[in-house]
């Protein structure tokens, strides 16, 4: 806003001088004085405006003494001690001459130099002034050097010395600038506000005095309250001041509801996950995630998770639970055993829509979809018989209704009590890594948001009773059968793998995970940030407080996994909702009018870099398969096909169709392609030709036929889940135990032995009468059949004995 023009040039214009002050009896008479002799010299016409700021001495009286004798000093006052802020506020909002400004009554200021910064004001909306020889202490020099580069970093101030008090301001600039704070963070609000609404600032120098009396009401102990005045001052004003809701007009004809587009993404990414689901269990995770609920089925326990008839300490119960409920329902079988993840992706993506049209609008609900669905590593663990699943479905759940709770200014009760259900759901799926991961981002938000609703104690303590009162029974219980159970879980598969007991990588490992499992969205990750980091108004009006909320829910997941020493691809896979809202409401303000560099890069270049990426995986992975001979020739030259056919498809589309719409249209048509053709196609066949059991029914006949199973140095959970034996013993290592006394009586062995396990350490353990023979190898491991006669095996025991 540019009000040079509208202003008349005045050699002597008027002066509202402020001065703050609070328990300043010892020196509010000198500054009075001071003041009225620097301005009577300089200003044709002054007032200064005293704010007692509920001051407990004799400094009223004082001012009221002075007013006495000259008419042009005025007294406001509090009758609280309310801040420095506020009486500035109320300094400014009394002031009535054409120039107005402010300075601290300790006397550190020459007032005579106002005169100087008059001149400057007439080409300049603000001056301000900083202080050359600084008369401070040292440490008080060094905290404010501190909070300048801190105020300089993250409100963008480009002033050397912001809490200088001595600025100098237009009248109708003042009114234009809201004062909102109460405390010391007054001068970075205002520098802020000027820098949003475009007001020229100037610095000059200004000299500094030692304070002339009295005591500063300034210490050591304001700096965190002023840290953390400052931070929220960042998050709100700054970082995420948009709308709550951009869909007014959608909310006004629609209500929250989901469009017709949004449940036709639910169908087919329902279609895509629940179809085609019986190709083999995936050993390791597959195989063990289907063999534990089958055991509690046939065991009837379904308290003490068993795997191999051995209680299996890693993970609570829940997935177990719907597994075997599911088998109850449909039989034991691969797809009823999918059934549980691929239904959990479809809640998961529905409760992203949902809550995306609720706080968004219809449209990013619906982007917020597509964005979800079509990443990369969410469309992997759709269809995988993993826990991360189930846990995504009801974290994000959990958070979404707790963030729904507190987004207005009065706390949502029923979505607070449903999102403590949902999170003690959560612990049963995966351990108390839910509450971690929930709590942080929800606090975090209450306490730096201004418009969000504040829990009180007695709801915090309502939400942790019911979270804790649907996950501790089962903890008792479970207890009560195995002691051990609570100290293994917690601590070796809690604790312990947080230290890095298992799976340790560096703490950069997640950064090309998120990368490669963000794709095709990956490619907006450069027009993301600056959306999300950029000072310019047209991108700061487009971030609300809800997208603040998404941030800190991304940033504290990748942070606290980044911590954890153990770290696995599919720990991060909750940031993927929030992930998807934030590029879901992204993409809806590309459609609107921009000259911004990154939102042209953002509609032109970032769809054409995930085209040439989904092609080249693509072909990629194709030769992979080919020359590894995990595809026939007839699926290879089909697939080769399809991709040619599709990439020359995308680079006629490219160049007739130029606008960011089409671009973006054929980067989601080509990534749902190639999302069917590995998980539908690639995966499948590759578990087929990695299965031991899944696709062998001679094996099968074989080892429900055998005397004696053994599965060595890798647990094979695929063996019992498809033979349905409940006698195959397990042993962790070739090592363990003896094994010919273990095979004694028996006629005929399989061995289901760990491919790190070789034949020759297999032989060294058993008599040189045993006819050994491998019948099956695979990555995982091999299949050996041993053959006894009974006696020459009772004669090898017998001379075994005898050498010992």
């Amino acid at each position: 806003m540019d009000f040079s023009t509208s202003r008349q040039r005045r050699p002597r214009p008027s002066l509202t001088l402020v001065l703050p002050a609070y328990n300043e009896q010892a020196i509010i008479q000198q500054a009075i004085e001071e003041a009225s002799d620097a301005l009577q010299d300089s200003f044709a016409d002054y007032e200064i405006i005293v704010v007692d700021d509920g001051s407990s001495d004799q400094t009223a009286s004082l001012v009221l003494r002075a007013m006495q004798l000259d008419a042009r000093i005025r007294i406001i006052r509090h009758a609280s001690n309310q801040g420095y802020g506020a009486a500035i506020r109320a300094g400014f909002a009394s002031a009535t001459k054409d120039l107005v400004a402010f300075s601290d009554a300790d006397c550190q200021f020459n007032l005579r130099e106002l005169s100087q910064l008059a001149v400057l004001s007439e080409s300049h909306d603000i001056v301000c002034g900083y202080r050359i020889d600084r008369k401070d202490t040292l440490i008080r020099r060094v905290y404010s050097r501190g909070y300048n580069l801190l105020v300089r970093l993250l409100l963008g101030i480009h002033v050397r010395d912001v809490d200088c008090a001595l600025k100098l301001f237009h009248r109708d600039v003042v009114r234009d600038l809201e004062i909102r704070t109460d405390g010391f963070l007054v001068n970075s609000e205002l520098l802020t506000q000027a820098r949003i609404k475009g007001y020229r600032v100037i610095e000059v120098g200004v000299s500094h005095r030692p304070r002339a009396g009295g005591q500063s009401s300034v210490s050591v102990h304001h700096i965190p309250r002023v840290l953390a005045s400052l931070l929220r001052y960042w998050w709100n004003e700054v970082q995420f001041p948009g709308e709550s809701f951009t869909g007014f007009s959608d909310l006004a004809r629609h209500g929250h509801r989901l469009g017709w587009s949004a449940i036709a993404v639910i169908l087919i990414a329902a279609l895509f996950t629940l179809t085609n689901l019986s190709y083999p269990l995936i050993d390791r995770d597959e195989t063990r995630y289907a063999e534990i609920p089958r055991e509690m089925l046939m065991t009837g326990n379904w308290v003490l998770p068993q795997l191999n008839h051995q209680p299996y300490y890693d993970k609570p119960p829940l997935l177990y639970w719907l597994c075997a409920l599911s088998y109850r329902l449909f039989g034991v079988h691969e797809w009823s055993a999918r059934l549980i993840p691929a239904a959990s992706a479809c809640a998961t993506l529905a409760a992203t829509m949902w809550f995306g049209t609720r706080w968004f609008g219809r449209r990013v609900g619906l982007y917020s979809g597509i964005a979800l669905f079509l990443t990369t590593g969410f469309l992997f663990c759709s269809r995988y018989l993993l826990i991360d699943g189930l846990f995504l479905a009801l974290l994000t759940i959990s958070w979404m209704s707790g963030y729904e709770s507190i987004r207005q200014q009065r706390l949502h009760l029923g979505w607070w009590l449903f999102s403590a259900l949902t999170c003690g759901l959560a612990i049963l799926a995966k351990g108390p890594l839910s509450c971690v991961l929930w709590l942080p981002p929800i606090i975090a938000h209450t306490w730096i948001t201004r418009s969000s609703a504040k829990p009180s104690p007695g709801h915090w303590i309502t939400w942790i009773l019911i979270c804790l009162s649907v996950a501790i029974p089962w903890f008792v219980l479970v207890a009560s059968q195995d002691p051990r159970f609570p100290l293994e879980f917690l601590w070796t598969h809690n604790a312990q793998r947080f230290a890095g007991a298992f799976h340790a990588r560096p703490f950069w490992y997640f950064i090309p995970v998120v990368l490669i499992a963000g794709h095709p969205w990956s490619s907006l990750t450069i027009p993301i940030t600056r959306f999300l980091c950029s000072r310019s108004p047209h991108h700061r009006m487009g971030r609300s407080p809800a997208i603040g909320f998404l941030v800190l829910w991304c940033l504290w997941t990748l942070l606290f996994f980044s911590l954890c020493r153990c770290k696995l691809a599919t720990y991060v896979l909750p940031v993927a909702p929030a992930m998807a809202m934030v590029v879901g409401v992204y993409l809806h303000r590309l459609q609107s009018m921009s000259t911004d560099w990154s939102d042209y890069v953002a509609s032109h270049w970032s769809p054409r870099v995930a085209l040439v990426l989904t092609c080249a995986a693509a072909f990629g992975i194709l030769g992979f398969q080919f020359i590894s001979d995990s595809i026939g020739l007839y699926e290879f030259t089909l697939w080769l096909a399809v991709w040619i056919a599709i990439g020359i498809a995308i680079l006629v589309s490219l160049q007739r169709f130029r606008s960011a719409s089409s671009a973006w249209f054929t980067t989601i048509i080509s990534t749902l392609v190639f999302g069917a053709m590995v998980m539908h196609h690639l995966l499948p066949e590759y578990s087929r030709n990695q299965s031991l059991m899944g696709t062998e029914s001679e094996l099968r006949a074989t080892v429900a036929s055998a005397d004696q199973v053994l599965t060595i140095g890798h647990e094979f959970a695929e063996v019992p889940f498809y033979s349905k034996r409940s006698d195959i013993e397990h042993w962790r290592s070739i090592d363990i135990g003896d094994l010919q006394r273990e095979m004694a009586g028996h006629s005929v062995s399989l061995l289901f032995v760990s491919r790190h396990i070789t034949m020759n350490d297999v032989q060294s353990r058993l008599p040189a009468q045993a006819q050994i023979e491998v019948i099956l190898e695979r990555k995982a491991g091999k299949v050996i059949q041993v053959h006894f006669d009974s006696d020459n095996v009772r004669a090898a025991f017998q001379s075994t004995r005898h050498d010992r």
